[in-house]
């Protein structure tokens, strides 16, 4: 057939914008400018996109008077707003916000009505009203319910019902409907299930479609039409196979029903094909043609920015030319005779070119009748009634809401918003366009560029992440550039494949025969007859998965001997052959990642997307640690040696991650390690442990042991040979630690009572979100998880908020993680002490909103569950209980929220749920916790993202994060090399300089101009190194509260001021503890006066020790007392000589912060956040 000229359609266009401008009425052309206006002022876009979010969210009349206030001071008033409503708003910044009884709802009342030709009330009276007028402009109506977000169950069903009573109304011939609206339980793991339990809701739907006919106006009935939407990528391949599954069904055989095919992804031709072909043959047997509703895309924003989290292929097309060339691409076979008779076609679009095209190849075709034009409701409204004009089938996407339910739809106001004022967006360009003008010629330019690239366009799915094949998205980087791995999609079809082989391999039945993990002894492997058993917890039955020998005392003492020995010579390899080999491991445990999973699941209950990010999380240790360690070992003033055998304690909860990680950052500085996993997930450790002997580490350097009890274990933990010991475990676990071998290093991050804030300011369904995902995942089984959620009272007297908080928890499936429904799989004992206290007694003012349920009755899988009303200084909320038990307690306001959270003694983790600005400034600046997390979840810290570690009790050794770039210093003896820096300059502390002579005055002002650097360019800044869409990730170092230098008789008086120097730059206060006869104590007098010196002798500097939140000493020579009374108290003593390097020295007098921010909203972002 003949083709459409690029010049047939600029001549349609500009025809089309002449009829338009006849068209359009004085208040249409009015609201048009008001457009045009906000396209022009990105603050006038912002401020209307923050009043129109925040006013939805902020109930309390009173706050919300005065944020807008504080919003348009921000802003400023936006010339977006006519003179009146100017005036108004002046009027209301100099005084109406103190009458926020008159004045909120009176803006809220407004906001509704000038919404409401976007959205259209579904009030009986008033949606008639508007059905009817557009029925007698023979205009149509794809009428979109909109309601609550669906947080569960309970509102999934009701939004269900709606839709089915919605079908019964004589008015409504046409509406869409989302998947993800009516079925909460979408689970890419249960694919099966949930298109079964799917094409159940949607044949009731078409049933009912059928069942209440539409009279016509030539008065005849005919079946209501149905269009299913499509929204997130992943849910893609769902939608379309429950569409052809329900309507080849012999009862809909002569029903027609719509679905979606967005052109901004690549493989939208193939989606294409498939209804082509199912129409085809659908309506050769006799059955009754289908529809494909051809849009560009609206959920672009959203698509990148789960991308840029993940890691994964945007599946996108990436320029909005590509877009409109696919777009017209696919028009080209839709618009052919035999297939536009099968498969119908909804152009939807309000870009005239596209329109024109799809206009003149329908006429050309011959195809008319079988093509409907289709745009938003309520945006540039003269559009529509041109195309009736000329005589086109013309329906309108009509977002429909009840009153109450008003202020849950402005997410689409403010989605819509954003896309049509977007840089890209023809409707952007449209208000005031005029033919032949600049915007007008970038327009006709854009199409002319679709044009002719829209017979290249090759259809490719984006996203090919395969497991079965092991192919990648995105090549590895060099071994000298980290960057995170993706988790594993699991809505690729090939992924949930290579998930129902794990399955089928790991889940274990009686006829399985135990496999035996032996005793490891260097290179010997031993199998003894004492073992531990490791049965399956998500089966009935006993199901034995492995046995694992058990190492006695002479086995260990022989496992000790081999790693001080160091036969292999592991200590002397070079930085980059131990950065070539972890990289190497990395890979290996990519490619293991099913044999991880599966061990996992069968071993500690995890269910398999919990296993598969603990998978990514150890290939990024692998990798991430020895390139850290490369940017230590080009620091020419220091040297750097391993420090010997690193003893490696991790927990259960986390049996791989964790204990890859401090494997790798040890083995990373050249250690030997002894890794003594815990007991109970000990097949796991076994599993990765051979790809490290697989990939070059040899089996002296990395030895792993399961011992007969605690006499074995205490010989390693208490040996003079171990040098340093990494832990992640119970708090009372470090300081047992720490009393038995207080002269031994411990690196130790432990429990956590983490709480999440809920102010009156942040949004609430998007925090019952972030809230379960936090309490819940891993039963509730992390140090991380939220434990205590904290309510500002007029959340916590929100009816509302405690109905869907109710309906999201039960609507969280408990049970075995073979079963890919089940969110919560089992707890990995069922005699945890803390956990069933806290569940069986309450105290004063608590009631379950959620009561504990168990879901085995052998009682390992307890059901997420809700105490309300616990009280500060309480059982619950003083203790960490590790399971699926969420306490929440009332603030009378958010700085007692504040006060509660920091209550705690620990400070692991902690979030923030606010839209407030100043509050959110306020809770970073003023929470005690390591990792802050601002409206998103707190746990699932990523490798270099957000390096992991608390403070307070949560945290044991010098405040350095695991995942971090400073961990790797951990583990190595630095010392002096005697090379001294370039640069020179005592700077601002030449006082001490000048008490100084000789090499010691030269060496401290070379130590001085380090410190100096280093602070500016590292400590002093907070950076975001990763960059990534709608969240931003801050590392940033914070001064200590105090410290406590103390001066030992043999210190030499440049080591002191060293350390004074490092302090005073680092801005951490400190105070000097000196004996009364040490030969310096008159100089730091001179230097420092009486204020900032304690006169002490050793027991009195014991004694005082507790008031400080570190000690500092010049050398580790210094009282065992002194040792064991910094044990007792968790304190945590910097004694490395100090350092010329700055970039190492400061670490002594900082403490490392991660804060994660979720700024975009619905997918939507005014601006990013400024750090």
């Amino acid at each position: 057939m003949e083709k459409i000229t690029t010049q047939e359609v600029l001549d349609w266009g500009k025809q089309f914008l002449e009829k338009s401008e006849k068209e359009i009425t004085a208040d249409e052309l009015k609201e048009q400018k008001k457009y045009a206006i906000l396209i022009q002022n990105p603050n006038d876009k912002a401020l209307l996109s923050k009043m129109l979010d925040e006013s939805s969210q902020i109930r309390d009349n009173k706050k919300l008077a005065r944020r807008m206030k504080l919003l348009i001071k921000k802003y400023g008033v936006p010339q977006f707003f006519g003179t009146t409503d100017n005036m108004l708003l002046h009027l209301f910044t100099a005084f109406g916000y103190w009458f926020d009884f008159i004045s909120v709802p009176i803006f809220k009342k407004r906001l509704r009505s000038d919404t409401s030709k976007v959205i259209i009330n579904e009030k009986p009276s008033l949606l008639t009203q508007h059905l009817n007028s557009r029925r007698s402009q023979q205009i149509g109506q794809n009428v979109n319910l909109l309601g609550e977000v669906v947080l569960g169950d309970g509102e999934a069903e009701k939004r269900y019902l709606h839709y089915l009573e919605a079908l019964k109304d004589p008015k409504i011939n046409y509406i869409s409907i989302k998947i993800s609206g009516i079925y909460a339980q979408i689970n890419a793991l249960n694919y099966a299930k949930n298109k079964t339990e799917l094409c159940t809701l949607l044949a009731r739907i078409y049933k009912q479609a059928m069942d209440y006919p539409y009279v016509n106006e030539k008065g005849e009935k005919e079946y209501k039409f149905v269009n299913l939407d499509m929204e997130e990528y992943k849910d893609t391949e769902l939608t379309l196979d429950v569409f052809k599954t329900v309507l080849g069904y012999p009862e809909f055989k002569n029903l027609s029903a719509g679905i979606v095919v967005q052109a901004y992804l690549p493989d939208a031709w193939d989606f294409q094909t498939e209804l082509l072909e199912f129409a085809k043959k659908r309506v050769a047997e006799g059955g009754a043609p289908l529809k494909m509703r051809l849009v560009k895309g609206a959920n672009l924003q959203m698509e990148s920015i789960v991308s840029s989290l993940k890691g994964w292929q945007n599946p996108v097309l990436d320029s909005k030319v590509k877009v409109d060339a696919n777009y017209l691409h696919i028009l080209d076979r839709a618009l052919l005779p035999e297939n536009a008779k099968a498969l119908r076609v909804g152009v939807a679009s309000h870009n005239f070119f596209s329109i024109g095209y799809a206009y003149l190849l329908g006429l050309r075709n011959g195809v008319e009748e079988f093509v409907t034009f289709e745009m938003l409701e309520g945006m540039a409204n003269h559009l529509p009634r041109v195309m009736r004009q000329l005589g086109k089938q013309i329906i309108l996407y009509t977002p429909v809401v009840k009153d109450e339910h008003f202020l849950n739809a402005v997410s689409y106001l403010v989605r819509r918003l954003d896309e049509n004022t977007g840089v890209d967006n023809f409707l952007s360009y449209s208000f005031n366009l005029k033919a032949d003008s600049k915007q007008w010629n970038f327009l006709q330019k854009q199409f002319e560029e679709a044009y002719q690239l829209k017979d290249q366009m090759i259809s490719k799915p984006k996203r090919t992440q395969n497991r079965l094949t092991n192919e990648r998205e995105f090549p590895l980087p060099e071994n000298t550039v980290f960057k995170n791995e993706p988790d594993t999609n699991f809505d690729l079809r090939q992924n949930r494949e290579w998930a129902d082989g794990i399955r089928k391999n790991w889940m274990k039945s009686k006829e399985d025969k135990p496999y035996i993990i032996p005793v490891q002894i260097g290179n010997k492997e031993v199998e003894t007859e004492k073992r531990q058993v490791y049965t399956d917890h998500c089966q009935v039955e006993d199901i034995v998965v492995c046995e694992v020998s058990l190492s006695n005392q002479e086995m260990v003492e022989q496992i000790v001997e081999i790693a001080k020995k160091d036969a292999s010579n592991w200590r002397k390899t070079t930085v980059e052959q131990r950065n070539v080999i972890l990289h190497k491991t990395a890979d290996l445990l990519n490619e293991n990642r099913g044999n991880l999973i599966g061990c996992m699941s069968a071993i500690t209950g995890k269910t398999f997307a919990e296993g598969d990010v603990e998978v990514s999380e150890a290939v990024d240790f692998c990798r991430y640690y020895p390139i850290s360690m490369m940017q230590f070992a080009k620091l020419e003033t220091v040297e750097m040696t391993p420090k010997g055998i690193v003893l490696v304690i991790p927990p259960w909860n986390f049996p791989l991650a964790i204990p890859v990680g401090g494997v790798a950052a040890a083995l990373a500085g050249g250690n030997t390690v002894i890794l003594k996993p815990a007991t109970v997930a000990f097949p796991v450790a076994w599993e990765f442990a051979k790809c490290f002997w697989e990939s070059g580490v040899p089996k002296d350097a990395l030895q792993v042991v399961c011992t007969d009890g605690r006499g074995p274990l205490s010989y390693i933990t208490t040996h003079p040979s171990i040098k340093h010991t990494i832990l992640t475990g119970g708090t009372d676990t470090a300081f047992r630690l720490l009393e038995s071998n207080p002269t031994c290093p411990l690196s130790a991050e432990t429990g956590g009572k983490n709480a999440i804030i809920v102010s009156a300011a942040g949004d609430r369904d998007h925090a019952i979100q972030n809230i379960v995902t936090s309490a819940f995942s891993n039963a509730g089984q992390k140090c991380s998880a939220c434990s205590l959620l904290i309510l500002e009272k007029e959340v916590y007297n929100d009816p509302d908020f405690k109905t869907k908080l109710i309906d999201a928890v039960t609507s969280l499936h408990t049970g075995s993680v073979w079963d890919g429904a089940n969110y919560v799989g089992p707890m990995i004992t069922n005699y945890n002490d803390k956990l069933m206290h806290s569940v069986e007694n309450m105290e004063a003012g608590e009631w379950w909103l959620v009561k504990p349920e168990f879901a085995d009755s052998r009682k390992y899988m307890l059901k997420p569950c809700v105490k309300w009303g616990v009280k500060p200084g309480s059982y619950t909320f003083t203790t960490e209980l590790f399971g699926p038990l969420l306490g929440v307690v009332c603030a009378d306001d958010f700085e007692h929220a504040i006060a509660l959270a920091n209550s705690s003694e620990y400070g692991l983790t902690a979030g923030l749920q606010s839209l407030d600005e100043r509050e959110q400034t306020r809770w970073k600046n003023a929470i005690e916790a390591g990792n802050l997390y601002i409206n998103r979840g707190i746990t699932g810290a990523i490798v270099s993202r957000q390096p992991f570690g608390g403070m307070k009790r949560s945290a044991f050794g010098g405040g350095i994060k695991a995942g971090g770039p400073n961990y790797v210093s951990c583990f190595m003896e630095i010392k002096n090399s005697g090379k001294l820096n370039a640069k020179a300059d005592a700077g601002e502390y030449k006082s001490m300089s000048s008490v100084l002579r000789n090499e010691d005055k030269t060496k401290f002002e070379s130590a001085v101009s380090s410190y100096t650097k280093a602070y500016a360019d590292e400590f002093a800044v907070e950076r975001d190194i990763h960059n990534l869409m709608g969240e931003q990730n801050i590392f940033r170092y914070l001064p200590l509260k105090n410290m406590l230098i103390r001066i030992q008789k043999d210190d030499s008086l440049c080591d002191i001021l060293m350390t004074a120097v490092a302090s005073k730059i680092a801005k951490t206060p400190f105070t000097f503890s000196i004996d009364r006869d040490n030969a310096h104590l008159a100089t730091m007098k001179t230097l420092f006066g009486d204020a900032a010196i304690l006169l002490q002798n050793n027991n009195e500097f014991i004694s005082g020790m507790e008031k400080f939140e570190r000690i500092r000493t010049c050398s580790a020579r210094i009282p065992l007392e002194v040792y064991k009374k910094a044990a007792t108290l968790g304190l945590y003593i910097a004694m490395q000589e100090p350092l010329l390097e700055g970039r190492l020295e400061l670490l002594h007098y900082l403490k490392e912060q991660s804060v994660a921010f979720e700024y975009h909203r619905y997918g939507s972002f005014t601006e990013v956040p400024v750090i």
